[in-house]
Protein backbone atom coordinates (compact mmCIF):
# COMPACT_ATOMS: atom_id res chain seq x y z
CA UNK A 1 0.00 0.00 0.00
CA UNK A 2 1.57 3.25 -1.08
CA UNK A 3 1.30 6.60 0.60
CA UNK A 4 1.45 9.58 -1.72
CA UNK A 5 4.52 11.45 -0.57
CA UNK A 6 6.77 14.07 -2.02
CA UNK A 7 10.04 12.43 -2.96
CA UNK A 8 11.73 15.62 -1.88
CA UNK A 9 10.78 14.95 1.72
CA UNK A 10 14.29 13.54 1.56
CA UNK A 11 15.47 17.14 1.18
CA UNK A 12 15.39 17.96 4.89
CA UNK A 13 17.94 19.52 7.22
CA UNK A 14 20.74 17.88 9.15
CA UNK A 15 21.90 20.36 11.76
CA UNK A 16 25.11 20.74 13.74
CA UNK A 17 26.33 23.58 15.98
CA UNK A 18 28.06 26.63 14.57
CA UNK A 19 31.78 26.94 15.08
CA UNK A 20 34.51 29.49 14.49
CA UNK A 21 36.07 29.58 11.04
CA UNK A 22 39.65 29.26 9.96
CA UNK A 23 40.31 32.98 10.15
CA UNK A 24 38.87 36.45 9.76
CA UNK A 25 39.02 36.51 5.95
CA UNK A 26 36.02 35.38 3.95
CA UNK A 27 36.57 31.91 2.45
CA UNK A 28 35.45 31.14 -1.11
CA UNK A 29 33.82 27.81 -1.91
CA UNK A 30 33.28 26.80 -5.54
CA UNK A 31 30.45 24.31 -6.15
CA UNK A 32 30.96 22.88 -9.63
CA UNK A 33 28.68 20.48 -11.48
CA UNK A 34 28.66 18.80 -14.88
CA UNK A 35 25.03 19.76 -15.48
CA UNK A 36 21.62 20.00 -13.88
CA UNK A 37 21.14 16.30 -13.29
CA UNK A 38 18.76 15.35 -10.48
CA UNK A 39 21.52 14.18 -8.14
CA UNK A 40 23.43 17.46 -8.53
CA UNK A 41 20.46 19.53 -7.38
CA UNK A 42 19.86 17.28 -4.39
CA UNK A 43 23.50 17.36 -3.32
CA UNK A 44 23.81 21.12 -3.71
CA UNK A 45 20.73 21.47 -1.54
CA UNK A 46 22.28 19.25 1.12
CA UNK A 47 25.58 21.14 1.10
CA UNK A 48 23.77 24.45 1.55
CA UNK A 49 21.78 22.91 4.38
CA UNK A 50 24.99 22.09 6.22
CA UNK A 51 26.53 25.50 5.56
CA UNK A 52 23.39 27.05 7.03
CA UNK A 53 23.21 24.89 10.12
CA UNK A 54 26.91 25.33 10.82
CA UNK A 55 26.39 29.06 10.75
CA UNK A 56 28.40 29.74 7.60
CA UNK A 57 25.36 31.17 5.86
CA UNK A 58 22.21 32.67 7.33
CA UNK A 59 18.66 31.76 6.40
CA UNK A 60 18.41 35.00 4.39
CA UNK A 61 21.66 34.26 2.57
CA UNK A 62 20.47 30.74 1.89
CA UNK A 63 17.38 32.10 0.16
CA UNK A 64 19.56 34.22 -2.12
CA UNK A 65 21.76 31.23 -2.97
CA UNK A 66 18.81 29.25 -4.34
CA UNK A 67 19.26 31.12 -7.63
CA UNK A 68 22.81 29.72 -8.08
CA UNK A 69 24.30 33.17 -8.50
CA UNK A 70 27.80 33.92 -7.20
CA UNK A 71 27.44 35.29 -3.72
CA UNK A 72 29.59 37.06 -1.13
CA UNK A 73 28.23 36.42 2.32
CA UNK A 74 29.31 37.63 5.69
CA UNK A 75 31.44 34.55 6.39
CA UNK A 76 31.78 32.66 3.11
CA UNK A 77 31.52 33.32 -0.61
CA UNK A 78 29.96 30.83 -2.99
CA UNK A 79 31.14 30.48 -6.60
CA UNK A 80 28.78 28.45 -8.77
CA UNK A 81 29.77 26.51 -11.88
CA UNK A 82 27.78 24.50 -14.42
CA UNK A 83 29.42 22.97 -17.51
CA UNK A 84 26.06 22.24 -19.15
CA UNK A 85 27.22 18.70 -19.96
CA UNK A 86 30.10 19.94 -22.11
CA UNK A 87 33.51 18.45 -21.30
CA UNK A 88 35.66 21.32 -22.70
CA UNK A 89 33.56 23.72 -20.63
CA UNK A 90 34.53 21.80 -17.48
CA UNK A 91 38.15 22.97 -17.94
CA UNK A 92 37.02 26.57 -18.41
CA UNK A 93 34.67 26.34 -15.42
CA UNK A 94 37.45 25.12 -13.12
CA UNK A 95 39.93 27.71 -14.38
CA UNK A 96 37.36 30.46 -13.87
CA UNK A 97 36.64 29.31 -10.31
CA UNK A 98 40.36 29.35 -9.50
CA UNK A 99 40.76 32.78 -11.12
CA UNK A 100 37.95 34.03 -8.87
CA UNK A 101 39.95 32.91 -5.86
CA UNK A 102 38.23 29.69 -4.88
CA UNK A 103 39.81 28.31 -1.69
CA UNK A 104 38.22 24.87 -2.18
CA UNK A 105 36.54 23.12 -5.12
CA UNK A 106 33.44 21.03 -4.41
CA UNK A 107 32.98 18.87 -7.50
CA UNK A 108 29.87 16.89 -8.42
CA UNK A 109 30.34 13.98 -10.88
CA UNK A 110 33.30 11.95 -12.08
CA UNK A 111 34.27 14.08 -15.13
CA UNK A 112 34.40 17.32 -13.14
CA UNK A 113 36.34 15.68 -10.32
CA UNK A 114 38.92 14.11 -12.64
CA UNK A 115 39.65 17.40 -14.38
CA UNK A 116 39.70 19.34 -11.09
CA UNK A 117 42.21 16.93 -9.57
CA UNK A 118 44.43 16.97 -12.66
CA UNK A 119 44.31 20.78 -12.82
CA UNK A 120 45.15 21.35 -9.17
CA UNK A 121 47.99 18.82 -9.16
CA UNK A 122 49.93 21.29 -11.33
CA UNK A 123 49.63 24.08 -8.76
CA UNK A 124 52.50 24.93 -6.42
CA UNK A 125 50.04 24.69 -3.54
CA UNK A 126 47.11 22.57 -4.78
CA UNK A 127 43.63 23.92 -4.11
CA UNK A 128 41.66 21.36 -2.05
CA UNK A 129 39.14 19.26 -3.96
CA UNK A 130 36.13 17.79 -2.17
CA UNK A 131 34.12 15.53 -4.49
CA UNK A 132 30.77 13.79 -4.53
CA UNK A 133 28.62 11.66 -6.89
CA UNK A 134 31.66 9.72 -8.12
CA UNK A 135 31.32 6.00 -8.76
CA UNK A 136 34.54 4.20 -7.81
CA UNK A 137 37.15 6.90 -7.35
CA UNK A 138 39.85 4.23 -7.59
CA UNK A 139 38.97 2.91 -11.04
CA UNK A 140 38.45 6.50 -12.15
CA UNK A 141 42.09 7.27 -11.30
CA UNK A 142 41.19 9.86 -8.66
CA UNK A 143 42.75 7.83 -5.83
CA UNK A 144 44.39 4.46 -5.23
CA UNK A 145 42.58 3.64 -1.97
CA UNK A 146 40.50 5.37 0.67
CA UNK A 147 43.59 6.88 2.32
CA UNK A 148 46.06 6.58 -0.58
CA UNK A 149 45.27 9.67 -2.61
CA UNK A 150 46.55 13.17 -3.37
CA UNK A 151 46.88 15.05 -0.09
CA UNK A 152 44.52 17.81 -1.25
CA UNK A 153 41.72 15.48 -2.36
CA UNK A 154 38.92 13.65 -0.57
CA UNK A 155 35.17 13.25 -0.88
CA UNK A 156 32.42 10.69 -1.14
CA UNK A 157 31.96 7.96 -3.72
CA UNK A 158 28.80 5.95 -4.30
CA UNK A 159 28.60 2.30 -5.17
CA UNK A 160 25.81 1.34 -7.58
CA UNK A 161 24.82 -2.23 -6.62
CA UNK A 162 25.03 -3.77 -10.08
CA UNK A 163 24.84 -7.34 -8.82
CA UNK A 164 21.51 -6.80 -7.07
CA UNK A 165 20.19 -4.76 -10.00
CA UNK A 166 20.95 -7.44 -12.59
CA UNK A 167 19.28 -10.11 -10.50
CA UNK A 168 16.20 -7.92 -10.24
CA UNK A 169 16.09 -7.32 -13.99
CA UNK A 170 16.31 -11.07 -14.56
CA UNK A 171 13.45 -11.54 -12.11
CA UNK A 172 11.38 -9.34 -14.40
CA UNK A 173 12.32 -11.46 -17.42
CA UNK A 174 14.01 -14.78 -16.53
CA UNK A 175 14.07 -15.72 -20.21
CA UNK A 176 16.43 -12.92 -21.23
CA UNK A 177 19.53 -14.14 -23.03
CA UNK A 178 20.99 -11.11 -24.82
CA UNK A 179 21.11 -7.58 -23.39
CA UNK A 180 22.83 -4.36 -24.35
CA UNK A 181 24.65 -1.69 -22.41
CA UNK A 182 25.94 1.75 -23.36
CA UNK A 183 28.63 3.85 -21.72
CA UNK A 184 30.50 7.08 -22.33
CA UNK A 185 34.16 7.26 -23.30
CA UNK A 186 34.43 10.49 -21.28
CA UNK A 187 33.05 9.14 -17.99
CA UNK A 188 35.19 6.61 -16.14
CA UNK A 189 32.20 5.73 -13.96
CA UNK A 190 30.26 4.61 -17.00
CA UNK A 191 33.12 2.53 -18.36
CA UNK A 192 33.60 0.83 -14.98
CA UNK A 193 29.87 0.22 -14.66
CA UNK A 194 29.61 -1.25 -18.15
CA UNK A 195 32.51 -3.57 -17.31
CA UNK A 196 30.68 -4.70 -14.17
CA UNK A 197 27.48 -5.29 -16.14
CA UNK A 198 29.45 -7.29 -18.70
CA UNK A 199 31.13 -9.52 -16.13
CA UNK A 200 28.13 -9.96 -13.84
CA UNK A 201 25.82 -10.52 -16.78
CA UNK A 202 28.01 -13.26 -18.18
CA UNK A 203 28.13 -14.92 -14.77
CA UNK A 204 24.32 -14.95 -14.80
CA UNK A 205 24.20 -16.53 -18.24
CA UNK A 206 23.62 -13.38 -20.28
CA UNK A 207 25.29 -12.31 -23.49
CA UNK A 208 26.07 -8.61 -23.05
CA UNK A 209 26.57 -6.38 -26.09
CA UNK A 210 28.38 -3.12 -25.30
CA UNK A 211 28.41 0.21 -27.14
CA UNK A 212 30.69 3.15 -26.32
CA UNK A 213 29.77 6.74 -27.20
CA UNK A 214 31.73 9.98 -27.29
CA UNK A 215 28.73 12.12 -26.40
CA UNK A 216 24.96 12.49 -26.30
CA UNK A 217 24.77 12.93 -30.08
CA UNK A 218 25.95 9.33 -30.52
CA UNK A 219 23.28 7.74 -28.33
CA UNK A 220 20.57 7.26 -30.95
CA UNK A 221 22.88 5.39 -33.32
CA UNK A 222 24.41 3.36 -30.48
CA UNK A 223 20.99 2.30 -29.21
CA UNK A 224 19.81 1.37 -32.69
CA UNK A 225 23.00 -0.62 -33.21
CA UNK A 226 22.24 -2.70 -30.11
CA UNK A 227 18.66 -3.19 -31.28
CA UNK A 228 20.01 -4.48 -34.58
CA UNK A 229 22.09 -7.03 -32.66
CA UNK A 230 18.93 -8.51 -31.21
CA UNK A 231 19.15 -7.39 -27.60
CA UNK A 232 16.06 -8.09 -25.52
CA UNK A 233 16.63 -5.27 -23.04
CA UNK A 234 19.03 -2.45 -22.25
CA UNK A 235 20.83 -2.42 -18.90
CA UNK A 236 22.53 0.93 -18.33
CA UNK A 237 25.28 1.97 -15.89
CA UNK A 238 25.77 5.02 -13.67
CA UNK A 239 27.12 7.45 -16.29
CA UNK A 240 26.61 11.22 -16.66
CA UNK A 241 26.25 11.10 -20.45
CA UNK A 242 23.76 8.23 -20.25
CA UNK A 243 21.79 10.08 -17.58
CA UNK A 244 21.61 13.20 -19.74
CA UNK A 245 20.61 11.30 -22.88
CA UNK A 246 18.38 8.67 -21.30
CA UNK A 247 15.22 10.03 -23.02
CA UNK A 248 16.93 9.48 -26.39
CA UNK A 249 17.84 5.92 -25.49
CA UNK A 250 14.35 5.20 -24.18
CA UNK A 251 12.72 6.60 -27.32
CA UNK A 252 14.67 4.28 -29.61
CA UNK A 253 14.23 1.30 -27.29
CA UNK A 254 10.49 1.87 -26.91
CA UNK A 255 10.02 2.24 -30.65
CA UNK A 256 11.50 -1.26 -30.91
CA UNK A 257 9.47 -2.60 -27.95
CA UNK A 258 12.57 -3.12 -25.79
CA UNK A 259 12.54 -2.28 -22.06
CA UNK A 260 15.21 -0.06 -20.53
CA UNK A 261 16.60 -1.03 -17.14
CA UNK A 262 19.01 1.25 -15.31
CA UNK A 263 21.11 0.89 -12.18
CA UNK A 264 19.70 4.13 -10.77
CA UNK A 265 16.29 4.31 -9.13
CA UNK A 266 15.48 7.82 -10.36
CA UNK A 267 15.80 6.74 -13.99
CA UNK A 268 12.09 5.90 -14.19
CA UNK A 269 11.37 9.63 -14.27
CA UNK A 270 13.20 9.80 -17.60
CA UNK A 271 11.47 6.79 -19.10
CA UNK A 272 13.27 3.71 -17.83
CA UNK A 273 10.95 0.78 -17.26
CA UNK A 274 12.65 -0.37 -14.05
CA UNK A 275 15.34 1.34 -11.99
CA UNK A 276 17.31 -0.33 -9.24
CA UNK A 277 20.29 1.09 -7.45
CA UNK A 278 21.79 3.97 -5.52
CA UNK A 279 19.41 6.70 -4.37
CA UNK A 280 20.74 8.41 -1.23
CA UNK A 281 22.21 11.41 -3.02
CA UNK A 282 20.94 13.85 -0.41
CA UNK A 283 22.48 11.85 2.43
CA UNK A 284 25.74 11.68 0.47
CA UNK A 285 25.56 15.45 0.02
CA UNK A 286 25.10 15.80 3.77
CA UNK A 287 28.28 13.77 4.34
CA UNK A 288 30.24 15.99 1.97
CA UNK A 289 28.70 19.04 3.62
CA UNK A 290 29.92 17.82 6.99
CA UNK A 291 33.45 17.47 5.60
CA UNK A 292 33.25 20.95 4.09
CA UNK A 293 31.95 22.54 7.28
CA UNK A 294 34.65 20.83 9.34
CA UNK A 295 37.30 22.07 6.90
CA UNK A 296 35.91 25.60 7.06
CA UNK A 297 36.04 25.37 10.84
CA UNK A 298 39.71 24.39 10.66
CA UNK A 299 38.90 20.96 12.12
CA UNK A 300 39.51 18.72 9.08
CA UNK A 301 42.86 17.82 7.53
CA UNK A 302 42.01 16.75 3.99
CA UNK A 303 45.32 14.93 3.65
CA UNK A 304 44.31 12.73 6.57
CA UNK A 305 40.64 12.31 5.62
CA UNK A 306 39.63 9.09 3.92
CA UNK A 307 37.31 8.91 0.95
CA UNK A 308 33.82 8.13 2.20
CA UNK A 309 31.83 5.35 0.50
CA UNK A 310 28.05 5.26 0.26
CA UNK A 311 25.85 2.37 -0.79
CA UNK A 312 22.08 2.14 -1.01
CA UNK A 313 19.53 0.16 -2.99
CA UNK A 314 16.03 1.01 -4.03
CA UNK A 315 13.71 -0.40 -6.69
CA UNK A 316 11.47 1.81 -8.82
CA UNK A 317 9.04 0.91 -11.60
CA UNK A 318 7.27 2.82 -14.37
CA UNK A 319 3.95 1.19 -15.24
CA UNK A 320 3.25 3.81 -17.91
CA UNK A 321 6.33 2.85 -19.95
CA UNK A 322 5.66 -0.83 -19.35
CA UNK A 323 2.19 -0.31 -20.78
CA UNK A 324 3.64 1.25 -23.93
CA UNK A 325 5.79 -1.86 -24.31
CA UNK A 326 2.82 -4.17 -23.81
CA UNK A 327 4.39 -5.73 -20.74
CA UNK A 328 3.39 -6.09 -17.11
CA UNK A 329 5.80 -5.53 -14.26
CA UNK A 330 6.42 -8.78 -12.40
CA UNK A 331 4.43 -8.92 -9.15
CA UNK A 332 7.55 -9.69 -7.11
CA UNK A 333 9.28 -6.63 -8.60
CA UNK A 334 6.27 -4.43 -7.83
CA UNK A 335 6.26 -5.75 -4.27
CA UNK A 336 9.88 -4.63 -3.85
CA UNK A 337 9.37 -1.21 -5.43
CA UNK A 338 9.55 1.88 -3.23
CA UNK A 339 8.81 4.33 -6.04
CA UNK A 340 6.09 3.76 -8.63
CA UNK A 341 5.00 5.80 -11.63
CA UNK A 342 1.47 5.14 -12.86
CA UNK A 343 -0.85 7.40 -14.84
CA UNK A 344 1.86 10.08 -14.75
CA UNK A 345 1.70 10.25 -10.96
CA UNK A 346 4.39 9.26 -8.46
CA UNK A 347 3.93 7.09 -5.37
CA UNK A 348 6.73 6.77 -2.81
CA UNK A 349 6.70 4.18 -0.04
CA UNK A 350 6.77 5.55 3.51
CA UNK A 351 9.85 3.39 4.17
CA UNK A 352 12.05 5.59 2.00
CA UNK A 353 10.72 8.88 3.35
CA UNK A 354 11.06 7.79 6.96
CA UNK A 355 14.49 6.26 6.37
CA UNK A 356 15.74 9.53 4.96
CA UNK A 357 14.21 11.54 7.78
CA UNK A 358 15.88 9.26 10.33
CA UNK A 359 19.23 9.59 8.55
CA UNK A 360 18.88 13.36 8.80
CA UNK A 361 18.33 13.18 12.54
CA UNK A 362 14.63 13.99 12.72
CA UNK A 363 12.91 12.99 15.95
CA UNK A 364 9.42 11.51 16.02
CA UNK A 365 7.71 14.88 16.31
CA UNK A 366 9.69 16.22 13.36
CA UNK A 367 8.79 13.20 11.25
CA UNK A 368 5.11 13.73 11.88
CA UNK A 369 5.40 17.40 11.01
CA UNK A 370 7.32 16.59 7.82
CA UNK A 371 4.89 13.90 6.73
CA UNK A 372 2.05 16.37 7.09
CA UNK A 373 3.48 18.23 4.08
CA UNK A 374 2.59 15.48 1.62
CA UNK A 375 0.74 15.54 -1.67
CA UNK A 376 0.39 13.64 -4.89
CA UNK A 377 2.70 14.92 -7.61
CA UNK A 378 3.03 14.44 -11.33
CA UNK A 379 6.28 13.15 -12.79
CA UNK A 380 7.00 16.56 -14.31
CA UNK A 381 6.63 18.35 -10.99
CA UNK A 382 8.61 15.67 -9.15
CA UNK A 383 11.58 15.97 -11.52
CA UNK A 384 11.53 19.75 -11.20
CA UNK A 385 11.51 19.47 -7.42
CA UNK A 386 14.49 17.10 -7.43
CA UNK A 387 16.54 19.25 -9.82
CA UNK A 388 15.83 22.60 -8.24
CA UNK A 389 15.27 21.71 -4.60
CA UNK A 390 12.32 22.71 -2.51
CA UNK A 391 12.20 25.38 0.12
CA UNK A 392 10.68 23.84 3.23
CA UNK A 393 8.16 25.85 5.23
CA UNK A 394 10.14 28.14 7.53
CA UNK A 395 8.57 26.66 10.67
CA UNK A 396 9.59 23.13 9.68
CA UNK A 397 13.11 24.15 8.64
CA UNK A 398 13.67 26.01 11.92
CA UNK A 399 12.31 23.09 13.89
CA UNK A 400 14.67 20.67 12.16
CA UNK A 401 17.70 22.90 12.71
CA UNK A 402 16.99 23.30 16.41
CA UNK A 403 16.23 19.61 16.84
CA UNK A 404 19.41 18.48 15.11
CA UNK A 405 21.55 20.35 17.61
CA UNK A 406 20.69 17.84 20.32
CA UNK A 407 23.71 16.13 21.85
CA UNK A 408 23.06 12.62 20.42
CA UNK A 409 22.98 13.94 16.87
CA UNK A 410 26.09 16.06 17.39
CA UNK A 411 27.89 12.98 18.67
CA UNK A 412 26.84 11.01 15.58
CA UNK A 413 28.25 13.71 13.30
CA UNK A 414 31.51 13.82 15.21
CA UNK A 415 31.78 10.04 15.05
CA UNK A 416 31.24 10.09 11.27
CA UNK A 417 34.06 12.55 10.75
CA UNK A 418 36.31 10.67 13.15
CA UNK A 419 35.67 7.44 11.23
CA UNK A 420 37.27 9.04 8.17
CA UNK A 421 40.61 9.74 9.88
CA UNK A 422 43.52 8.15 8.05
CA UNK A 423 45.78 6.94 10.82
CA UNK A 424 49.34 5.83 10.08
CA UNK A 425 48.15 2.26 10.56
CA UNK A 426 45.34 2.64 8.00
CA UNK A 427 47.66 4.22 5.46
CA UNK A 428 50.24 1.47 5.91
CA UNK A 429 47.61 -1.27 5.70
CA UNK A 430 46.09 0.11 2.50
CA UNK A 431 49.48 0.66 0.90
CA UNK A 432 50.50 -2.90 1.73
CA UNK A 433 47.32 -4.19 0.11
CA UNK A 434 48.05 -2.17 -3.04
CA UNK A 435 51.64 -3.45 -3.15
CA UNK A 436 50.48 -7.06 -2.73
CA UNK A 437 47.96 -6.67 -5.54
CA UNK A 438 50.72 -5.53 -7.92
CA UNK A 439 52.93 -8.54 -7.20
Amino acid sequence: MYVRLLLTLTLLLLAVPSALGQGSERISVAILRYGSLDFAGMQEYAILDILQVYGWISADERALLSGRQDFQGEKVSIIWGDANYDLPTVNLMIDEALDKGADILVTLSTPVTQIAVNTTLDQDVPTPVLFSAVFDAFRAGIADAHCIKPDHVTGSQNAPPYHEALRLFLLQNPEMKRVGTIYSLTDASGAAGAEDIQQLGQALGLTVESAAVAGVSDLRAATQGLVNKGVEALILPFDSTIAIGLPIIVTVATENMIPTFKAASGSIFQGATIGAGFYQYYVQGINVGLMLAAWLNGELDIARTAIDSNSSYMVSVNHDIAGELGMEINEDVVEMADVVVQDDMVSVSPRVALEQLEAMGADDATKQMALSFTSEQSVEVMVDLMRNGRQLPAQLADFLIRGRRADPFMATDAAFLQSLHCSDEKVAEQQAALDAAEE
